[in-house]
């Protein structure tokens, strides 16, 4: 009978079926399980995978990249600053063409925004150093003069940030009595985090806008 089976070929698949099971033991159950090995496909760095696997993304990645599509980028102009006065205080740069980006995004025209700066930089005039300051630190070997200066500089330093919140706080009147939808924002460093203060036009939407009746008031009142 075991000749005729094997003429028949049922050994030889009952066989095959034997090797394509794993014998597992789990000495915690106490059972053996069988593991058909068809259903699983073993690499050769002994790790199993599951057919499609890879090609399943998490979900919180998705959703991060859903998240930065829908948000909307805002216009921004950096307005570029340069050294004056012997290195002692410094000034917008009213030219457009410094601006970044130069383009202005169609927020303001070349002149507007040139008028703009300009007006901005003679507002804040008053509190750039004088004649006597530099008299100050030339005679800076010697202590009493040195401290003086200091003093005086510390003056200049928070009128020149009272005079420019004030310079934004018009500007922004001015456009919002002409019906645009820009503003001016005085970023000072203690709250942005970077290194330095600097000033942007922006497009203004959403929080920005409540900006122009509320926070830039408020913070010009607090200088």
């Amino acid at each position: 009978m075991m000749e005729a089976d094997d003429l028949l070929g049922f050994r030889d698949s009952t066989q095959q079926e034997q090797h394509t099971q794993h014998l597992q033991y789990s000495p915690l159950r106490g059972e053996t399980t069988y593991i058909n090995a068809s259903t699983v496909a073993i690499s050769t760095s002994g790790t199993p995978t599951i057919v499609g696997l890879g090609k399943i993304e998490p979900s919180a990645a998705v959703a991060n990249t859903n998240n930065n599509t829908n948000k909307s980028k805002r216009k921004v102009i950096i307005v570029p600053t340069y050294s004056c006065n012997g290195g002692l205080d410094t000034k917008f740069n009213p030219h457009p063409r410094y601006a970044r980006p130069s383009s202005l995004h169609n927020l303001l025209t070349p002149d507007e925004y040139e008028v703009a700066i300009q007006t901005l930089n003679d507002k804040i005039k008053k509190s750039r150093a004088k004649k006597l300051d530099y008299v100050l630190l030339a005679t800076g070997p010697l202590l009493v003069p040195l401290v003086v200066w200091g003093a005086r500089h510390g003056r200049q330093v928070k009128l020149r940030r009272k005079l420019i919140q004030e310079g934004v706080w018009e500007f922004n009147e001015r456009m919002q009595m002409d019906g645009k939808n820009v503003i001016m924002v005085w970023n000072r460093s203690k709250y942005s985090g970077g290194a330095e203060s600097y000033l942007t036009i922006e497009e203004a939407e959403g929080d920005k806008r409540e900006a122009i009746g509320g926070p830039l008031h408020k913070n010009r009142s607090s200088m």
